[in-house]
């Protein structure tokens, strides 16, 4: 009985790191996109923003913050997964 109990944990822990990487897989390809978006207009934000237009500033912060955060959790998608964690230390050995 306990051998299909370590079956299916190591199954349904497959499972989580398969969707832990899909999903932080989504949120880089949405920050890229946002980017993408983004660069068209960016240098009429910036120049609204110098010129005084709050609206333009926080369009800026905002998008950059979105593409920040979607970069820095697949950089770091490690330690924000913890069962990508556990894979990444039995790739090592």
């Amino acid at each position: 009985m306990e051998g299909k109990k370590g079956i299916w944990r190591a199954r349904w822990a497959r499972i989580q790191r398969g969707w832990d990487l899909v999903f932080s897989g989504l949120l880089l390809v949405m920050g890229v996109t946002l980017f993408v978006a983004l660069l068209p207009g960016l240098p009429d934000m910036i120049w609204n923003a110098l010129t005084g237009d709050g609206e333009a500033v926080r369009t800026l912060f905002v998008g950059g913050a979105g593409v920040a955060v979607c970069v820095l959790q697949w950089r770091w998608r490690n330690a924000v997964y913890p069962h990508l964690r556990r894979d990444a230390r039995g790739k090592r050995s």
